[in-house]
């Protein structure tokens, strides 16, 4: 039932760093724990959790994520980025994009979430930062849901194996690509010397592209209390920029409904 992910089946379609240093478990507290407990340990940039079961699974605000063995994909991947720590946020947009296109439905809700296309939520993604590193979290519905929620397997056939490898090398080269930017390392494919700016915008470009959310009605609950009117952009920084009366404000961080979107209200 499991042995798609194992190790074995998995590293040989692996064509960056992420994921090579693989531990598959049956059941663990948190794939992000059990990154960070192996990142304290030493563990090398791109190291990967992937478990069936989580006893205390995560998202967003500490929020519970199920997890059903075989049913779902919960995995964890260890980042040591050699950005600007108020460039991390790029990462999470990054994951996202790779996530929509491992995926191969669905759009991206600011600011890391993937929705099917009627605005149940399959997928979130979670960035925690340690000492020196950054844990990437991501919990997809692969063929059962909660409540409220979708499947993937609703769309068509799905083999987690295939999302899981995909996800991966399109974050691994989207990863490679943004810390090239900054380095103004000319070695990676397709680099520029001049082209940090191309880089950070290639980014979010694409997560535009997939976006439900951008041009929409949306209310924020912001750590400054609810601000609603119409999401017009993202920022360089991930910042989502929220026209009201006229005014464009900044938003860093916040939970989003989409008003009168998928029947979302607030």
């Amino acid at each position: 039932m499991f042995g798609e992910l194992k190790p074995e089946v998995l590293l040989p379609l692996l064509e960056t760093p992420l994921g090579r240093a693989y531990r598959y478990l049956r059941r663990t507290t948190s794939t992000q724990d059990a990154v960070k407990a192996w990142a304290e340990e030493g563990a090398p940039e791109g190291a990967l959790v992937v478990a069936e079961t989580q006893e205390k699974g995560r998202g967003r605000r500490g929020r519970p994520w199920q997890s059903a063995p075989g049913a779902s994909l919960t995995f964890s991947v260890l980042l040591r980025p050699r950005l600007p720590p108020e460039r991390f946020p790029l990462l999470s947009f990054a994951a996202g994009v790779a996530l929509r296109e491992a995926c191969g439905v669905g759009g991206l809700k600011w600011p890391n979430d993937l929705l099917a296309s009627d605005g149940r939520k399959l997928a979130g993604i979670l960035l925690e930062a340690g000492r020196g590193y950054v844990v990437l979290g991501v919990g997809l519905n692969i063929r059962e849901a909660p409540p409220g929620a979708a499947a993937l397997a609703e769309f068509g056939p799905v083999e987690r194996l295939e999302v899981l490898a995909g996800f991966l090398n399109r974050l691994g080269h989207s990863y490679a690509s943004l810390e090239a930017g900054f380095r103004g390392d000319s070695r990676v494919a397709g680099f520029r010397g001049d082209s940090r700016v191309d880089k950070v915008s290639q980014v979010l470009t694409a997560w535009r592209r997939y976006s439900l959310t951008l041009g929409q009605e949306v209310l924020l609950e912001t750590p400054q209390g609810p601000l609603r009117g119409r999401a017009a952009d993202i920022a360089e920084d991930g910042s989502l920029l929220v026209e009201v009366s006229g005014t464009i404000r900044r938003v860093t961080s916040g939970d989003v409904a989409l008003i009168g979107t998928f029947g979302e209200r607030p």
